[in-house]
């Protein structure tokens, strides 16, 4: 039987949220075997597998395994490669969806067939609504997310946050996978992939909704593969938003955004004229190769492919490690069925 939703969790280092997020998934106010867990494990040495095996007796669990490290982007492709469901819910491991989500989500689908993408109302300690709006990309080339807003119905979105959200089977039929030029590689954060993805879906002629009613907590787990401090993770700060930028409006789109932001915004040249010391110096050569690569990045999609599908993963995964890909055999994979 074809699964309503596949609950994709890509994980890396972090067994006692991997655990605590499948507890929250077991207390879904849904019927358990339409369900189907897809966990993928980003190939650390201390995987994770130990801390799903309780309940492998109360979910329908597949646990896949990369062979080495890809990164976050490249985790969340392989779960919607190897997943089966009728829609799809990204959660992150360090994600808390509340009980009713899911049949909120079915709800909201059934209203509008339009839809290709929900996302929920994200609960985070420290992050502020701004206002009423939600959802959108300023004319500065602010992402504002969706962070405790609560605007009673749902309300059609340029992106949601990416920590927690659903999209359809469909939505993947017309878009693709997540964006593997950039944002998918191994050297990405992961940041603005999913606003790239919800871009993609409505340049794909499907909608991208908030839905109040829908809600998660998110943990902001510190990650173990990149901190939040260092240069590479600035790198990322400033080359996937910039990438996003150019991709969905050129140059000169949205008021000319990109270009803004290329000379704008976290330049740091003002820092090391005022203080020329050798961290202002490396954040000056951080913020310069950002902007390098992020114009390469772009110029790679522009030679094309627009859009990654099923069989381009399963191409890279091939060249990548060599071995069958998803979809076909996996050896690394374990399923056990309720």
């Amino acid at each position: 039987m074809t699964p309503r939703y596949s609950i994709v969790i890509p994980t890396y280092r972090r067994g006692e949220s991997l655990g605590e997020c499948l507890e929250s998934v077991c207390a879904f106010e849904y019927p358990l075997d339409a369900l189907e867990v897809v966990i993928i494990d980003n190939g650390g040495a201390e995987n994770t597998k130990s801390a799903a095996a309780p309940f492998m007796d109360r979910l329908r669990i597949r646990y896949l395994v990369n062979p080495r490290n890809r990164g976050y982007g490249f985790s969340v492709n392989r779960g919607i490669v190897e997943s089966r469901g009728d829609c799809i819910l990204l959660l992150n491991d360090d994600a808390r969806p509340f009980p009713d989500l899911l049949r909120e989500c079915d709800r909201l689908l059934a209203a509008d067939p339009a839809i290709g993408c929900i996302g929920c109302r994200a609960i985070e300690t420290g992050y502020e609504n701004w206002g009423t709006r939600v959802g959108y990309i300023d004319a500065r080339g602010n992402i504002v997310g969706n962070f405790d807003v609560d605007c009673r119905t749902p309300v059609e979105v340029e992106h949601v946050y990416g920590f927690c959200y659903v999209f359809t089977r469909e939505a993947v039929r017309r878009a693709g996978l997540n964006d593997m030029t950039l944002l998918a590689q191994p050297y990405s954060s992961g940041n603005c992939i999913e606003t790239d993805h919800c871009l993609s879906i409505r340049r794909a002629g499907l909608k991208v909704v908030y839905h109040p009613r829908m809600a998660a907590l998110h943990l902001a787990k510190p990650r173990p593969d990149m901190s939040e401090m260092s240069l590479c993770w600035h790198l990322n700060t400033i080359r996937n938003p910039l990438y996003l930028l150019l991709k969905h409006y050129g140059l000169f789109g949205s008021g000319g955004a990109a270009l803004r932001f290329t000379f704008m915004t976290h330049v740091g040249l003002l820092s090391v004229l005022r203080h020329p010391n050798g961290a202002n110096l490396a954040y000056l050569a951080t913020a310069m190769r950002a902007r390098v690569s992020a114009y390469a990045h772009y110029l790679r999609y522009l030679a094309g492919p627009r859009a990654h599908s099923v069989e381009d993963f399963r191409r890279t995964y091939e060249a990548e490690f060599g071995v069958a890909a998803p979809g076909t055999l996996d050896q690394a994979s374990t399923e056990q069925r309720r």
